[in-house]
C-alpha cells in the first residue's frame, strides 16, 4: 500500500471542499483533495450559484440593511429555539461566520455581486428581508485555470446556452461554475493537490481520532495519512436502496435534480467508526418533472398565471406559489390522504405559450414527450381528466372555483401568492389567471430534491460526533455529508449552498484560531 502524509484530507471536490482546500492552505497547511469522479464542481457548476449570507457587506455595500441579530431573530421565527445547546451554538456560528466568509470571499479575489430578486422565503416572519442575503460570483475566463480547466464539470443544457451570449470566448457560464472555478483557482494556485478519479474507500481511526483515508488512487490502495479529514461528499440521493430506507415513499432517483454522482458512501463510512446521523428522512424538496430521466424544478411554470396543482382526486390543495421545500414535503403530506405523488401541474395554451416548462422553451412541446406520456394534451378539459385519469368531476369543478377567483384577483382556498405580493408591497396578485385557454395540459409534478438534508450530526466547527455527542478528534463534514442545521424547511434560495460554505470555512480553520484573523 502506498502512503502520503499530509496536514488535511478533503474528501469532494464540490464548491464546500475546494472552498475548504483554499482557506486551510491559506493559513500554511498542506492538503489533499480526493475526488471520486473526474470533474470537480458537481452539481454546484450546473446551478446558479446563489448563495445566502446574511448580513453580508456585498449586500449591505449595495444600499440593504441587515445584521445577524435580525438574521438570528429570522431564524428563530422560521424554526423555533434551538433543540439544545448544540444547536444553538451552530446556528450562532452559521449566522456569525456568513459575513466573515463573503469577506474572505472579496479577499481571496472572487468578484461577488448581489443576487437580484432573491428574497427570503418567509417573509411576514420577523427579521425577514424582501431584499434578499444572497450573492453570487461573477464570471471568470476559464483560461486562467490553465491545465486544470479541464478539471471544471461544465453546465449543461438551458444553463450552457447564457455561453454563446458572453463576451470572453470562455467565460463560465452560470454562478454556481463560476463560484466552483475562482475557488478551484485559488486552491490550486496556492498548492493544493487534486486526486480526480479516486474514491474514498475506508475512514481509519486509532485511540478515538481519525489517522487516514485510504482510497483507490489509479487502481493502487493507497493511505493518505493527516491529523483532519473533512467529508464534503455530499448526501445520499443518488442511492436507490438509502432512498428506499430513509426518504418518504414512493422516491426515486431520477427525481432528483443534482448532478446524480452524491451516493451516501462517506454517511456509510463514519457510521462505520461511530459517528451518529440524524434527520435522515428529510431533504432539500422541490417539485419537478421528469422527461428523459432526468428532473427538471418547475418553480417558474408554477407561479406562471393560467395554471394549478391538482392530486389524483383532481382537487388543490395548497398555493402554488409556496417555497419549494413547503410545496415537496406538502405533496407528501397530502398523500396520507388522497394521492398526491404524482401531482399534476394543470395549465391552459396561454401557459403553454408563454412560460418555460423545464427544459421546454414557452411554445415548444416535443411530439416525443406527448407520445411517451410526459406530458399530456386535450382539446377540453373532459378529454385531459380523461387522458390522465384524474377524476373528471373533480378536475373540472377545481377549474371553475378557480377562475372564479382568478377573474376576482383573490384566491379564497389557499391565497394563491396574496402573502408574496403582501409582502413586497405589489398592489397587484401576477399568478392569478384563469385556465380557459385550449388546447389544456398537464404534467406529472413529483417531490424531486436538490439534495438530501440529513447525515452526520456535527457541532459549532462541524466536527464529527458520535451518538454520546463526544467528538470524533479530527474528522469533519459539511456539504451535505453533514446534517443541515435548517431542518424541515428552508429560509431562502442557496440556503443549502450557504450552509455548506461556511461550514466548510470553519472547518478548515478550526484549531487555527491562533492564525484565523489572518484570513
Amino acid at each position: 500500500m502506498e502512503s502520503y502524509t499530509t496536514d488535511l484530507v478533503v474528501v469532494g471536490a464540490g464548491a464546500a471542499g475546494l472552498l475548504a482546500a483554499a482557506a486551510a492552505r491559506r493559513l500554511g497547511d498542506q492538503v489533499i483533495v480526493v475526488e471520486a469522479s473526474g470533474r470537480v464542481g458537481g452539481s454546484t457548476t450546473a446551478g446558479d450559484g446563489v448563495t445566502w449570507l446574511p448580513a453580508n457587506p456585498i449586500m449591505i455595500k449595495a444600499g440593504a440593511e441587515d445584521t445577524p441579530t435580525e438574521a438570528a431573530e429570522y431564524l428563530t421565527a422560521l424554526l423555533g429555539d434551538p433543540a439544545g445547546a448544540n444547536a444553538a451554538a451552530q446556528r450562532a456560528a452559521f449566522v456569525k461566520t456568513a459575513p466573515k466568509l463573503a469577506r474572505w470571499l472579496a479577499s481571496s479575489n472572487v468578484p461577488l455581486q448581489v443576487a437580484k430578486g432573491v428574497s427570503d422565503q418567509h417573509l411576514l416572519l420577523p427579521g425577514a428581508k424582501a431584499s434578499g442575503r444572497a450573492i453570487q460570483a461573477g464570471p471568470i475566463d476559464r483560461r486562467l485555470l490553465g491545465e486544470t480547466d479541464s478539471a471544471l464539470a461544465r453546465a449543461t443544457g438551458l444553463m450552457r446556452d447564457a455561453l454563446a451570449r458572453l463576451p470572453l470566448p470562455r467565460r463560465t457560464a452560470t454562478g454556481g461554475e463560476s463560484l466552483v472555478a475562482h475557488l478551484l483557482h485559488r486552491a490550486v494556485a496556492n498548492g493544493v493537490e487534486l486526486w480526480l478519479d479516486t474514491p474514498a474507500t475506508a475512514l481509519r481511526t486509532q485511540g478515538g481520532r481519525i489517522t487516514a483515508v485510504v482510497v483507490d488512487r489509479d487502481g493502487v490502495e493507497t493511505e493518505i495519512i493527516a491529523s483532519r479529514v473533512l467529508l464534503a461528499a455530499g448526501g445520499f440521493e443518488a442511492d436507490a436502496g438509502l432512498r428506499d430506507e430513509h426518504l418518504p415513499l414512493p422516491t426515486d432517483t431520477a427525481w432528483t435534480s443534482t448532478a446524480g454522482t452524491n451516493y451516501g458512501d462517506l454517511l456509510t463510512m463514519a457510521e462505520g467508526i461511530g459517528a451518529a446521523t440524524t434527520n435522515l428522512a428529510d431533504a432539500w424538496w422541490q417539485p419537478v418533472m421528469v422527461t428523459e430521466g432526468k428532473a427538471y424544478p418547475v418553480r417558474e411554470a408554477m407561479h406562471y398565471p393560467h395554471s394549478l396543482l391538482v392530486d389524483a382526486a383532481g382537487d388543490r390543495y395548497i398555493d402554488e406559489t409556496r417555497p419549494d421545500y413547503d410545496l415537496g414535503s406538502a405533496m407528501y403530506d397530502h398523500s396520507r390522504g388522497v394521492r398526491a405523488v404524482p401531482s399534476y401541474l394543470i395549465v391552459d395554451n396561454r401557459h403553454r405559450q408563454h412560460c418555460q416548462l423545464g427544459p421546454w422553451n414557452p411554445g415548444n412541446t416535443p411530439r416525443r414527450a406527448i407520445e411517451d406520456g410526459e406530458i399530456t394534451r386535450a382539446n377540453t378539459l373532459n378529454d385531459l381528466a380523461q387522458a390522465t385519469g384524474l377524476d373528471r368531476a373533480g378536475l373540472l369543478g377545481t377549474v371553475v372555483r378557480f377562475n372564479n377567483f382568478a377573474a376576482k384577483g383573490t384566491d379564497s382556498d389557499f391565497n394563491r401568492g396574496l402573502l408574496d405580493a403582501a409582502a413586497k408591497s405589489k398592489r397587484k396578485n401576477a399568478s392569478l389567471g384563469k385556465i380557459d385557454k385550449p388546447p389544456f395540459w398537464a404534467v406529472k409534478i413529483y417531490p424531486g430534491d436538490a439534495g438530501t438534508k440529513g447525515g452526520l450530526v456535527t457541532d459549532a466547527s462541524w466536527r464529527v460526533l458520535r451518538s454520546d455527542a463526544t467528538v470524533i478528534e479530527g474528522l469533519y463534514a459539511c456539504a451535505g455529508t453533514a446534517a443541515s442545521i435548517f431542518a424541515g424547511t428552508s429560509p431562502a434560495d442557496g440556503a443549502a449552498l450557504g450552509e455548506s460554505l461556511v461550514a466548510a470555512f470553519l472547518a478548515a480553520t478550526d484549531q487555527r484560531s491562533d492564525r484565523r484573523r489572518e484570513l
